[in-house]
């Protein structure tokens, strides 16, 4: 049986793509999403790290409040489609135990997201074009103050969860059920450099998605560690103030005035460290856009 398109969705529009060849996605996907492949087997000590994320117009990633998720700023089928193809190529799936408390507190279903891939032509696609097995989350807690028993990604069986996190972090967390427990760095620091590494030399994982929040990405930026991005830009402006009329989580209201966060958090860079990238590939499906970005140099290119 042919590997097709979703039910229901209309094909993206391929604006450009300057992307590697995809010598196995199937006729009824190419036709679908277009041409969309990565690098071969990566070289070096650590997995080939890509990003994904949802924005507005204005560049903000999260509504904030009972609305945290990255679904509430896309409201888009494709979007969706588009997030489980990118993770259909992941070895192992990377995001903060910050934004998994968030998301739980947003999402309609309790225990929060299990970040399961959820089309089966992707799921079939991962599986017998890609030949890769179950998708492995690792939730970074720097400070181990999770309790695993209490989310859904912990008990699935849809992927395989595991937790990094600090010497600290590992006497606090208690029991981590049937989770794999990575500890890197020492005391109370965590080292994400050390945990790339191990991620490729101890346990194969070549390919390695980013899905926040944006502390976790910030590091990763600053460390030069990530190769690509990929941006949703929902046509929205939301702003960066929480509105006075929404209601916030206990941890806004703890954190002074409430700002909607962007992909990147933390301290940024000067313009002499700045991180440039090349714009790989643009698509469309309604006014929604969906770009690729590739990392090329760092501070000030030369202007043709």
């Amino acid at each position: 049986m042919e590997l097709g398109p979703p039910f229901g969705l209309q094909p993206f529009e391929v604006l450009f793509d300057k992307s590697e060849f995809n010598r196995v996605l199937p006729p009824g996907l190419l036709a679908f999403v277009g041409n969309l492949g990565f690098p071969p087997r990566p070289a070096g000590e650590r997995p080939w790290v890509f990003a994904n994320f949802v924005q507005s117009l204005d560049g903000l990633v999260s509504f904030g409040g009972r609305r945290h998720s990255g679904e509430w700023v896309a409201r888009s089928r494709h979007d969706r489609w588009m997030m489980d193809l990118l993770r259909a190529h992941a070895d192992a799936l990377l995001c903060g135990a910050r934004s998994l408390a968030l998301e739980t507190l947003s999402g309609s279903i309790p225990g929060g997201p299990v970040y399961r891939i959820v089309h089966p032509e992707l799921l079939r696609y991962r599986q017998e074009r890609l030949g890769r097995k179950k998708l492995i989350v690792i939730l970074v807690t720097v400070s181990g103050n999770l309790r695993p028993a209490d989310y859904r990604l912990f008990h699935s069986e849809h992927v395989e969860a595991w937790i990094a996190t600090t010497p600290d972090g590992r006497a606090r967390l208690g029991d981590p059920g049937k989770a794999r427990v990575l500890v890197t760095g020492q005391g109370s620091v965590f080292d994400l450099g050390d945990l790339l590494r191990r991620l490729r030399s101890e346990h194969g994982i070549e390919y390695l998605l980013c899905e926040g929040g944006p502390t976790l990405y910030g590091h990763l930026v600053r460390g030069g560690w990530v190769d690509e991005k990929f941006i949703t830009v929902a046509p929205q402006e939301i702003g960066p103030g929480i509105p006075p009329e929404q209601e916030l989580t206990d941890w806004e209201k703890a954190g002074g005035t409430p700002i909607r966060p962007t992909s990147f958090a933390g301290t940024g860079f000067t313009i002499e460290e700045a991180r440039w990238y090349r714009w790989v590939s643009c698509r469309k499906a309604g006014d929604h856009e969906f770009s690729r970005y590739r990392a090329a140099s760092v501070g000030m290119p030369v202007l043709p």
